[in-house]
């Protein structure tokens, strides 16, 4: 390995910023913090040197002295050996979970220096050094991300701080944002007639400002009297035009900022709140705009600010699970719909989600800007936010650094480039308003340290809130804890981004560096995951991000255009066999050097370092199409491949740590529907209903990512998945077994009176995932036996089996045919029955199964239950259409409703609704014991012998749920015991025997 090689070298800088997976560069730490000690105490002594000692030696030879530093010393102990036990090894190259790595040796040493100050960022007086370090980085971060710092350039100059996090970041932003939308409107009470600046109003020359039309090119220059605007042009100035205002006050009408600062006060959003604005003008609630891949600080921020979470909308996604801009240009159209103004709905900002936590993925932030100049010529105008909490620090791969390719091999881990739409919108982020950036992510830099960064410095003051005691004449300029959320805030924080930043820097072999050997492993992961199964395995694994030869554009196929289905597959895998042998199995050295190859591999994966990922599985060479079962699958993979509790690490020792989320069916639309297609759960006969659990990697590891350690963390992800696959396959292959039913009614009329056999169903089980009603009449002397026992043990419960096992549809076709066993409550393996026998007039009321994607989402409003006998003998059982949940059911009930029912009507099976037990406020239903025993008398549920609860009667299931007039009402009471089960029915399949 040539000492001269410039690749080799650049590796070996990025190994001199971090620790180390196996604390290589601990003696690096020791030294660093030694100094750092060395100096804390000689800053102790050097200054008021006449002072006496305080902690005296003879203090330190008393006993409670001793006794002090001992307990010290235990609990340290105590706490030192649980965080290395049970901490999440984020060091470690095999973590891949959320957004974290090892942090860089100059973040925690600078964290370590600062800390043993203590500085608070809240004031200057109080952080005089830090507050001038987090000034700087915050210049930084605006240079990085594209903003002008610079004066006498035209130009706005930049302004950003330090925040806890991308949290406290986003709910800043949307404070500002909204303060800047009402600030015309502010403005405007304050120059009515006997308000501070009503002056103002009949100034000579008169106030002009541009609407947002003239700072378009198609309007250039459109100006007007300030007190001409109508409500709807002062909501839609530009953030520009509305910075710019009190500049232009001061210098063309001489009125100093503390004068307007004071006469606008009361009439700021800041004070009498937003709601009183929106009346005050008479307009509708403001909107924001973002994608439905949003972090949930979003809607959060919302709730605290009063614009409410509701009024942050989910624009629709891509397949690519970027915003969908002709989705976002139809939101927005309907906002200005119509002639009427008044009738128009404000918009606060857009958000461009830059790298999105689940996906890492770019909304076109490009298109974004070019929407709102456009909308602008209509008289629209709003903010526009990145949030690029994730993706910031990627910006460091744009701007006036040449594209790096790589022409040598470096030791193992080349660095690579960003795809050209991930570089385009990095490129232009410098256009947005305000953007979020997180150095505890991307910065590698420890918590807490997130950041917001403003285009326009002024931008700040919208957010500005001082206090005597934390801010001082002169503070202004260089104070940081006046602005934003947060009161206190470590000046630490400002200090470990500081060095990290002047150690690691934004040139060539910094953080450009750094992130693209992460994107190499990053990319590497995907091509595994994207090669991993083929069409003889009994399991799949799909990334979201599609291969080039899967996208409907590839070998110029339109969407529209028909394809031939098996061209498309053999296409699809000679692509991945490509993967295999010219990526996978290649050396990273002759990778790098086959610039093909390379310059395929630039084209593959998500747009940053993140990738998603789902499973699913086949059972008999058949893939699952049901959605809840794949949920399962990937669950279970998440629960084995993660770290959530204490003893986690040691008890699982997972081989690589991965997360997992949710994709929502509401959220994702399209772009899930077409994932679905892909995993194979979508076979064109009945849609794919339901949200879907799906697995992520985050990948920020720089370590070597050759074949053999990488290859081998995705075998053992490999061996895990088939070992669980093996679950699904048991719980959802058919096969005969035995099926028990709950024996109800036949105690009164003759001798052909008739029984009902409901069935004891299971949720995950495909054997038994059904709901099932059989009428059907016992022999002779098992009838005699049943009602001798039924009128001896009123409180037990008796139920049927059949003896050989058997498949439920043959069951149920033949259940004439079948020998069937009686017996007290569920039969303990080996037990003798109380009876054999033979049924006869089999009839079936109610089939209906209980697949996940035959269940409802949400629980029912009332709780349903299906009613069925005669009205000699009536019956219910409660339906089962959403998970999890609990078997009930009674025989014998007491009905009173109007009209009467017909034993006709009851024959076929109807639906009681009880009006009285609100189900969606009970489930799950309550519990108790290891046995997870319904706890039927519970308050709001009350199903027990002698209640009475309100009915309402339907003909169907679905007339129920749509609120189809009912065909009678009355009440229903429990006159004998009910049968419940809520552990076998929720029970999983695979533990079932």
């Amino acid at each position: 390995m040539a000492e001269t090689n410039a690749d080799v070298l650049a590796h070996a800088k990025v190994g001199s910023w971090f620790l180390g997976p196996r604390a290589e560069n601990f003696s690096v730490l020791k030294e660093l913090f030694n100094h750092v000690l060395d100096d804390q105490a000689r800053a102790r002594k050097k200054i008021y040197t006449d002072d006496p000692e305080f902690i005296t030696n003879d203090m330190k030879n008393l006993s409670t002295y001793k006794d002090g530093l001992a307990a010290l010393d235990f609990h340290l102990r105590d706490l030192s050996d649980n965080l290395s036990a049970t901490s999440v090894p984020f060091w470690s190259p095999r973590y891949n979970g959320h957004m974290n790595m090892d942090t860089a040796i100059p973040g925690i040493i600078g964290y370590m220096s600062a800390m043993m100050y203590n500085p608070n960022n809240v004031a200057t007086e109080a952080s005089p050094y830090t507050t001038k370090l987090e000034r700087e980085v915050g210049v930084d971060l605006c240079k990085m991300l594209g903003y002008n710092v610079y004066e006498n350039l035209g130009l706005p100059i930049a302004w950003g701080h330090i925040t806890c996090g991308g949290s406290v970041a986003n709910l800043e932003a949307i404070w500002a944002i909204r303060n800047l939308k009402f600030y015309p409107l502010s403005l405007k009470l304050a120059m009515e007639e006997g308000a501070p600046l009503h002056f103002l109003a009949h100034a000579t020359p008169a106030f002009e400002v541009l609407t947002c039309r003239g700072t378009t090119d198609k309007f250039r220059g459109e100006k007007k009297k300030f007190t001409d605007l109508s409500t709807w042009e002062l909501l839609n100035l530009t953030p520009d035009t509305v910075l710019e205002i009190p500049t232009r006050l001061d210098k063309e009408y001489s009125i100093s900022p503390a004068f307007l600062q004071s006469a606008l006060r009361d009439y700021l959003a800041q004070t009498v709140g937003k709601d009183y604005l929106e009346k005050k003008f008479d307009i509708k609630p403001g909107k924001f705009f973002l994608s439905a891949t949003k972090h949930y600080s979003w809607p959060k921020g919302g709730a605290i600010t009063g614009i409410g979470s509701a009024n942050f909308v989910d624009v629709a996604v891509d397949e690519d699970a970027r915003m969908n801009i002709e989705d976002f240009e139809a939101h927005l159209d309907e906002c200005i719909a119509g002639e009427d103004e008044g009738g128009y709905t404000p918009v606060f900002g857009a958000v461009a989600i830059i790298g999105s936590t689940e996906h890492g993925a770019c909304d076109p932030l490009e298109d974004m800007l070019k929407v709102r100049t456009r909308f602008q010529e209509r008289g629209l105008s709003f903010a526009i936010h990145s949030d690029a909490a994730w993706g910031g620090y990627f910006a460091s791969f744009v701007g006036d650094m040449d594209k790096f390719i790589p022409s040598k091999p470096l030791y193992l881990v080349p660095a690579m480039t960003l795809s050209p739409h991930t570089e385009a919108q990095l490129s232009v982020l410098g256009l947005s308003d305000s953007i979020t950036i997180d150095p505890h992510k991307s910065g590698y830099i420890n918590y807490p340290s997130g950041g917001l960064c403003y285009r326009d410095g002024r931008m700040r003051y919208l957010v500005t809130w001082t206090s005597p005691i934390v801010f001082h004449e002169g503070d202004a300029l260089e104070s940081m804890g006046v602005y934003g959320v947060e009161g206190s805030k470590p000046g630490a924080s400002a200090a470990a981004t500081w060095l990290t930043h002047k150690t690691i820097g934004f040139q060539e072999d910094g953080y450009k560096r750094l992130l693209g050997e992460a994107v190499f492993t990053c990319t590497k992961l995907y091509c595994y995951w994207a090669t991993m199964t083929k069409d003889e395995d009994d399991f799949l694994v799909v990334p979201l991000i599609q291969l080039p030869s899967e996208k409907p554009q590839a070998k110029g196929i339109k969407p529209a255009d028909p394809e031939d289905s098996e061209d498309r597959t053999k296409r699809i895998e000679a692509e991945k066999e490509r993967i295999r042998k010219k990526i996978l199995d290649a050396r990273t050295e002759d990778l790098v050097e086959d610039k093909e190859s390379w310059a395929f591999l630039a084209k593959l994966g998500g747009d940053l370092m993140i990738n998603a990922f789902a499973c699913n599985f086949k059972v008999d060479g058949k893939p699952n199409t049901d959605v809840g079962e794949a949920n399962y699958l990937n669950q279970r993979l998440f629960q084995r491949l993660s770290i959530s509790a204490m003893g986690d690490l040691e008890n699982k020792n997972p081989p690589i740590i991965l997360t997992s989320s949710v994709f929502g069916e509401k959220a994702y639309g399209k772009c899930l529907s077409t994932y679905k297609t892909r995993l194979q759960l979508d076979d064109g006969a009945s849609p794919a209903h339901g949200d879907l659990r799906f697995l992520v990697n985050v990948t920020m590891s720089p370590w070597p990512a050759d074949s053999d350690f990488l290859g081998g963390l995705v075998q053992s992800f490999r061996e895990i998945a088939e070992e669980e696959v093996q679950r699904c396959v048991r719980r959802n292959r058919l096969s005969a077994d035995v099926h028990g039913f709950i024996i109800q009614g036949g105690l009164t009329g003759d001798e052909d009176a008739p029984v009902y056999l409901t069935h004891m169903p299971m949720f995950y089980k495909a054997n038994h995932r059904w709901q099932v009603i059989v009428k059907a009449v016992l022999p002779r002397e098992v009838r005699a036996l049943y009602r001798d026992l039924r009128a001896k043990n009123p409180d037990k419960f008796y139920t049927a089996a059949n003896t050989a096992p058997e498949f439920l549809d043959k069951l149920l076709s033949n259940a004439a045919g079948t020998e069937w066993r009686m017996d007290e409550g569920v039969p303990e393996d080996g037990a003798e029955p109380l009876a054999r026998f033979r049924l006869s007039s089999v009839q079936v009321v109610v089939k209906e199964s209980m697949s996940f994607k035959d269940l409802d989402q949400t629980y029912p409003d009332r709780m349903p239950f299906y009613l069925y006998g005669s009205r000699a003998e009536i019956h219910i059982d409660h339906v089962l259409k959403t998970t999890p949940n609990a078997f009930v059911n009674s025989d014998r009930v007491g009905l009173n409703v109007a009209p009467e029912l017909t034993d006709e009507q009851l024959s076929k099976g109807l639906i009681a609704v009880l009006d009285t037990v609100v189900e969606k406020s009970l489930q799950p239903l309550p519990l108790k014991g290891k046995e997870q025993e319904v706890i039927l008398d519970s308050p709001g549920l009350s199903l027990v012998k002698g209640k009475e609860h309100r009915v309402s009667i339907y003909e169907s299931y679905e007339d129920s749920k749509r609120g189809k007039a009912k065909i009678a009402s009355g009440t229903i009471t429990f006159q004998e015991n009910v049968f419940a089960d809520w552990a076998m029915t929720n029970m999983d399949g695979a533990d079932a025997h």
